[in-house]
C-alpha cells in the first residue's frame, strides 16, 4: 500500500516536472492524484485501531476511486481529438452522486476488515450493485470508446497513446478478474485489488501515453 502510494505520488511529480500543462496532463495528474489516495486511505485503515477514523479513511477511498472510471473516459476524449463532448457532464454528475453518497450517507459503507494484503470494503447491498454497474460499465464504456477513437485516427502517435489507454485499463482489469474466477471470495476486495494492479496503468499513462501525446518542458 505504503510502496505503491509513493510510487504514485513520484509519477506524479515526475509529470508535473516534465510535461507541458495540457488538459492530458491534468488529467493524469487527476488520475494519479486518486490512485494515491486510495493508497493512503487504505493504509489508514489498516494502521488506525480506531473504528471511526478507519470509516472515515474508507469513506475517502471510495470517494477517490469514483473519480477513476470518468477520467478514464475524459482522458481518451481528450487524446482522440473530441472537442466538447457533451456525455462528459452527465458521467461526471453521477460520479458526484456517487462521491456524496460516500461522504455523507451513514449506511454507505458498513465495515472494513484489513487482511493485510488487502482491504476488504462492505457496502450496502443496492449500492454495491449500483455502483458495480457504474463502475465497470464506465471501464468498458472507456474500453469500447477508446478503440472506435483509434479506428478513426491517422496520426499513429494519437492512434498508439488510445491502444495504450486500452492496454492500461485491461492490466488491471483482468488481473483483479482472474482473482474473481479462481477465488470468487475475494468479490469483495475487488477495489482494494484492483487499485493494487493499478500501478501498471499509471506507469503506462506517465511513461507510455504521455509521451506521445504531449511536449516536453
Amino acid at each position: 500500500m505504503i510502496f505503491t502510494f509513493f510510487v504514485e505520488v513520484f509519477l506524479g511529480i515526475y509529470t508535473l516536472y516534465k510535461d507541458k500543462s495540457s488538459r492530458i496532463r491534468t488529467l493524469t495528474l487527476a488520475t494519479l492524484f486518486m490512485l494515491a489516495t486510495f493508497q493512503i486511505a487504505e493504509f489508514f485503515v489498516c494502521g488506525n485501531s480506531d473504528p471511526n477514523s478507519a470509516m472515515i479513511a474508507s469513506r475517502v477511498a471510495f470517494m477517490a476511486i469514483t473519480l477513476l472510471p470518468p477520467l478514464g473516459m475524459h482522458l481518451a476524449s481528450e487524446i482522440g481529438g473530441v472537442k466538447n463532448n457533451k456525455f462528459m457532464k452527465y458521467i461526471y454528475v453521477v460520479a458526484t452522486a456517487f462521491i456524496l453518497f460516500f461522504a455523507f450517507f451513514p449506511g454507505a459503507i458498513n465495515n472494513n476488515i484489513c487482511s493485510g494484503n488487502y482491504v476488504v470494503f462492505r457496502l450496502a447491498q443496492y449500492s454495491n450493485i449500483l455502483f458495480g454497474t457504474y463502475y465497470f460499465g464506465l471501464l468498458l464504456g472507456t474500453i469500447i470508446y477508446s478503440v472506435k477513437l483509434a479506428t478513426k485516427q491517422k496520426n499513429k502517435k494519437i492512434f498508439a497513446a488510445l491502444n495504450w489507454l486500452v492496454a492500461g485499463i485491461l492490466v488491471f482489469l483482468l488481473p483483479t478478474g482472474l482473482f474473481y474466477f479462481i477465488a470468487p471470495s475475494t468479490a469483495v476486495a475487488i477495489p482494494s485489488i484492483m487499485c493494487g494492479f493499478a500501478i501498471f496503468y499509471a506507469i503506462i499513462l506517465v511513461w507510455k501515453i504521455m509521451p506521445l501525446v504531449s511536449k516536453q518542458k
